[in-house]
């Protein structure tokens, strides 16, 4: 818990986007210029405005490059919002994050100064990203190179009853039935964590959080999924990227693979385009087609700096 905010549940991180979204409804001038100029791709990166990172709202970011513009107004010279100000900046920059801050009077009266040296920062990130990604694609030889990327596959699938919440994708989806299990159930989030596991070639879901155990009981499965990222980073693996697809006849899934997707990628502090979710009936057949249960597949790419 960070300020008030955290992840780790979906019923929090509706709130983060809610909040997001009236920040975006009530900009300042000074956010209301610069966001004029990072939307029209000037930069040609891709800009976020008042996007949820790890449990804060940063007034812009890029995620592929991992970079986060602040605009501090007033009260930021403050000092109780200095300290705040400071504590989530280093917390961000432990994460990788880049970070860029302007006063307002910067924005507004300095406008040509300040995009230069946005500019610059995006030229240099750029650089040192290529030169990573060259280092990269030429490991040595011999086994190193055959681990340094890799691949795995997931499968889960779930029964519908009545009386239980229907999570997918670390969101809750309103619908009459909802899927049962030991956690609550999220069968697109189990899905990835096995394929996670699997490329990393240390077992499955089960072995790491059996659904005998209390400590997994009713869980959010966005912590499993936190925790599964953890799990293959003590082997030095980071996520590539993940394409799953969900199976269900009902509710429709498309309405909501954005928030989905953002929600992903906040647990993971992977940039949205890295997560693709698909969603697909089976035509009424099987245990889908009679909305018996659900079903989801995943497969992921893990790499190795």
């Amino acid at each position: 818990m960070k300020y008030g905010y955290t992840t780790t549940d979906g019923t929090t991180y509706q709130l983060l986007l809610e909040k997001a979204k009236k920040m975006r409804n009530n900009p300042t001038e000074a956010e209301s210029l610069l966001w004029q100029y990072l939307r029209r791709n000037g930069l040609k990166e891709h800009f976020r405005q008042q996007h949820p990172i790890c449990g804060y709202i940063p007034d812009f970011v890029c995620l592929r490059l991992r970079l986060i513009i602040e605009i501090d107004g007033g009260y930021h010279s403050e000092g109780e919002q200095q300290e705040q100000d400071k504590i989530r900046q280093d917390y961000l920059e432990k994460e990788g994050f880049s970070f860029l801050r302007f006063t307002n009077e910067e924005v507004l009266y300095d406008t040509d100064e300040t995009i230069g040296i946005i500019k610059d920062t995006i030229e240099e990130l750029k650089t040192e990203a290529f030169q990573n990604t060259r280092q990269a694609a030429y490991p040595p030889l011999g086994r190193d190179r055959v681990g340094s990327v890799r691949v795995g596959f997931g499968f889960d699938v779930h029964k519908l009853v009545e009386g239980r919440d229907l999570w997918l994708g670390g969101i809750k989806i309103p619908h009459s039935l909802g899927l049962l299990g030991h956690s609550d159930a999220d069968v697109l989030i189990h899905a990835i964590c096995d394929a996670l596991l699997g490329a990393a070639n240390m077992r499955d879901i089960g072995y790491h959080f059996p659904d005998t155990s209390a400590d997994t009981l009713d869980i959010d499965s966005k912590i499993l999924l936190k925790k599964t990222i953890d799990l293959i980073a003590t082997k030095g693996y980071r996520l590539g990227n993940i394409d799953a697809t969900v199976c269900a006849e009902r509710p429709k899934i498309n309405p909501h693979v954005e928030k989905m997707k953002e929600c992903l990628a906040t647990v993971m502090n992977a940039d949205v385009d890295d997560i693709s979710i698909k969603a697909t009936t089976t035509e009424k057949l099987g245990f889908t087609g009679r909305e018996e249960g659900m079903s989801a597949y995943a497969t992921v790419l893990i790499y190795k700096d």
